[in-house]
């Protein structure tokens, strides 16, 4: 039914069936990873944060259930990035060169590309391996989602995890603009993912405001997420030294002058979405949901012709 609530159903009930998708969808990513395990494990991945994000959300009383199961889910993720390493610095590697294509020389940096391949074709085996883990851990987890002890008092279920969110979102920001290193600027990128992913979650409730939001939260954690692709990039090429140090120079220059570019429109981006305080962003959210609660209870008003309704 998609990774959003439904008008119809209870809290509880809508967090449970969002959680069994994105299970179903793990078990096929990973029968449809003999085609293209790139693409599966870039969905498994997706399909782990938004369990994780969902998770984060809902307010329990024995929240220590849910911390298992968000463990659970990290633990699981980190199985499957630790064989995406190589197929992430090909993709960042590929982006720059496209993005200074009118820059550069027609395969002017193919040698530097090619240890890169080399460590994908190596981890290629792990890869498989990485996949069979992942679903002996998630094996029992679609059938602990039943006693999760979610209860249904609306947004109120709601309210402390959006907050706690958005709040660390514009403190990550804040660390990130004071220090722009490595670390920082990726807890920002995960606190803007958790973001758009809750937020998806309400898009029904207005589909317009909010299903912008998340467009732009979402262009938020790719600029973010080049960034930190980037920076690993050229940690990974200074470490190996492959052949053509001056080859290797003009690259991490080029690294430097893109994360620039990207670390600028992100903090543009960034000071609007967290523009608000904490509690009225969260205040403003909760009257779209109380006018949707409302909306969804109201009965349709039928017209009736008059000229029909005297023939009939």
């Amino acid at each position: 039914m998609g990774y959003f609530f439904q008008g119809h159903e209870t809290l509880s009930d809508g967090v449970k069936r969002i959680a069994r998708e994105q299970f179903d969808k793990i078990v096929q990513h990973i029968k449809s990873a003999k085609k293209n395990r790139d693409e599966a494990i870039h969905d498994i991945r997706v399909s782990l944060k938004k369990l994780r994000s969902l998770l984060r959300l809902v307010q329990v009383k024995h929240d220590d259930v849910l911390t298992q199961e968000k463990i659970c889910y990290r633990d699981a993720a980190r199985r499957i990035s630790d064989v995406r390493d190589a197929t992430a610095m090909i993709e960042a590697f590929d982006r720059l060169t496209k993005h200074y294509a009118d820059q550069l020389a027609p395969e002017a940096f193919t040698a530097l590309r090619k240890p890169f391949l080399r460590t994908q074709k190596r981890q290629r085996g792990n890869e498989n391996r990485a996949l069979a883990e992942v679903a002996r851990m998630l094996k029992s987890a679609r059938t602990r989602v039943n006693d999760w002890p979610i209860d249904d008092n609306g947004f109120a279920v709601l309210r402390p995890g959006f907050k706690r969110v958005y709040r660390k979102g514009r403190t990550t920001m804040a660390q990130a603009q004071s220090k722009p290193s490595v670390e920082n600027l990726h807890k920002w990128r995960k606190r803007v993912k958790d973001l758009e992913y809750q937020i998806r979650l309400l898009t029904p409730i207005w589909q317009g405001m909010l299903g912008e939001l998340t467009n732009e939260l979402e262009r938020l954690a790719d600029y973010l997420s080049e960034d930190h692709d980037l920076a690993l990039l050229r940690e990974t090429m200074l470490q190996e030294t492959p052949e053509g140090r001056t080859r290797v120079g003009t690259m991490v220059a080029l690294i430097d002058q893109r994360r620039g570019e990207l670390q600028v429109e992100a903090t543009r981006l960034g000071i609007r979405l967290y523009g608000e305080k904490p509690s009225a962003f969260v205040r403003r959210i909760e009257v779209y949901w109380r006018t949707w609660c409302r909306e969804s209870t109201l009965t349709p008003i039928v017209i009736v012709d008059p000229e029909m309704a005297q023939h009939g």
